[in-house]
């Protein structure tokens, strides 16, 4: 179980349709008490994160923490 602390690590993540988290990089992005970060299922993904959906569009984590479709 991850800690759920404000300092936690984050990293830039693809997030398929079926809530399945791959990191896109080996090194985590920073931290989340330092980096902006967006919320996805409850947990915190990285600047560039991406989400791709059903229908095949993708939605990419932007610096202001929204989900911004691509």
């Amino acid at each position: 179980m991850q800690n759920h602390k404000k300092q936690d690590s984050i990293s830039v993540n693809l997030i398929s349709e079926q809530n399945e988290v791959r990191p896109i990089s080996q090194q985590p992005a920073g931290n989340a008490g330092k980096e902006p970060f967006c919320v996805y299922d409850h947990k915190r993904h990285a600047v560039g994160s991406i989400i791709v959906n059903e229908d095949g569009t993708q939605s990419v984590c932007c610096e202001d923490g929204s989900w911004k479709v691509k």
